[in-house]
């Protein structure tokens, strides 16, 4: 019984109740949302993305019942099994991006 005290010490509700309120209060990053683009829109300016050698910022939607969206920016490439990827400039850790989940596309 000791170890476990040890290892894991007890929280208080006073504790756990201020370390909540912390953690709602933290100012929450906000990606500004841009507009849905309509389909055939979007095909186009994926085409562009993939024939082009600029990076692009592609904004997808996280859920279909929020608003809830992340962006990606970085070079658009499809392999061949016809999956999207987009590869950071920085990391060039590549991103899997599902085509319907695309709301916005735009080059910079």
């Amino acid at each position: 019984m000791q170890n476990y005290l040890i290892q894991q010490p007890l929280e208080s509700p006073i504790h756990r109740a201020i370390n909540s309120l912390k953690d709602f209060l933290k100012p929450k990053k906000h990606v500004p949302l841009k507009p849905q683009l309509m389909a055939n829109e979007l095909i186009t300016r994926l085409e562009f993305a993939l024939n082009s050698e600029n990076p692009a910022t592609i904004q997808i939607n996280n859920s279909l019942l929020s608003e809830d969206v992340t962006n990606y920016f970085g070079y658009v490439y499809q392999n061949i099994q016809g999956q999207i990827l987009i590869q950071s400039p920085l990391t060039h850790q590549m991103v899997t991006i599902l085509p319907g989940t695309i709301r916005h596309i735009s080059f910079n």
